[in-house]
């Protein structure tokens, strides 16, 4: 009789062990494919950063719903683009605006998420204030997932360029996540070397030519074309001053926010890059005059 309790305790300890594995092995495997979340915090993850942007914009823009302000934006919300007033007043004043106009809308193109900022490159439509449809930057920081702090720059749109290029089509998927901070430095050095201290024969370097293609409406592909535009800038009289303030990058795609002094005037420039292999092959942007200060409808400058 011992031997065979026995017999059978060592067929339910083995049994039960081979249990305890299969479990052990499970749990393992559950961990890979799903990380424990950190027990009472929210993971804010770059997609819902950009879909929260967008779904603000959105519901200003095309559902004109009054309670956007208070759900995507924060108490502190410091605004920066000069015709519209600060804090959560200011922007609400800015949604009545746009739901005063019934045909307004949006179409938004490209999404970047840069840790806390993220970008929307769109055209909104249908606004009276911008006189027909234009081309928009916006560029959001968020924090504790409200928005905090926005720029923004807008330009009349116009028609295809001398390549046959819009201000908004060509590629809008973002790659090369792993390569962020080296196409930064790239459209970095470009900015410096180029655009501020006017060395155009190294252009080079820096452009494709052979596959760069223009979207600024008064420019077509090819550096030949880059070059003119530039040199000619340079020539119209005053002075060609640019001071990169903010550069912005996921992927393959780099934005520059600049301050400029054109012959224009004070300008916020917006450019938008994209890198391939090493070189950038493609451009957007939109150039935002400057008002006087005296009619600035905030004090935090749009930089």
């Amino acid at each position: 009789m011992a031997r065979a309790f026995f017999a059978n305790w060592h067929f339910t300890a083995q049994k039960w062990f081979m249990l305890l594995a299969v479990i052990a092995s499970a749990m393992a495997t559950l961990s890979d494919v799903a990380p424990a979340q950190p027990q009472g915090r929210a993971v804010t993850t770059a997609e819902t950063l950009g879909a929260n942007a967008r779904e603000a914009m959105i519901d200003i823009f095309r559902k004109k719903d009054p309670t956007v302000v208070d759900r995507y934006f924060g108490e502190s919300f410091i605004q920066h683009d000069p015709s519209i007033a600060d804090g959560l007043a200011g922007m609400k004043s800015f949604a009545a605006e746009i739901a005063s106009s019934p045909a307004s809308d949006i179409t938004i193109y490209r999404t970047l998420v840069d840790g806390d900022f993220v970008l929307l490159h769109s055209r909104y439509q249908g606004v009276e204030r911008y006189a027909g449809p234009a081309i928009a930057f916006d560029l959001f920081r968020f924090k504790d997932s409200k928005i905090v702090e926005h720029w923004g720059g807008q330009e009349s749109e116009a028609p295809p360029n001398l390549s046959g290029r819009t201000q908004v089509d060509g590629p809008t998927e973002v790659l090369d996540r792993d390569k962020t901070e080296a196409n930064r430095t790239l459209v970095r050095t470009y900015r410096e070397t180029v655009m501020v201290s006017l060395r155009f024969d190294r252009i080079e370097e820096f452009i494709e030519d052979a596959h760069y293609a223009q979207h600024a409406s008064k420019i077509g592909d090819g550096i030949a074309r880059l070059r003119d535009r530039i040199q000619s800038v340079a020539k119209e009289g005053g002075q060609l001053y640019l001071k990169p303030r903010r550069f912005v990058a996921e992927g393959n795609f780099v934005l520059v926010l600049s301050e400029g002094d054109l012959p224009t005037g004070p300008t916020a420039l917006y450019d938008l890059f994209r890198v391939e292999n090493g070189k950038i092959v493609e451009h957007w942007d939109v150039l935002t005059p400057i008002p006087p200060r005296d009619q600035w409808k905030n004090s935090n400058g749009p930089f």
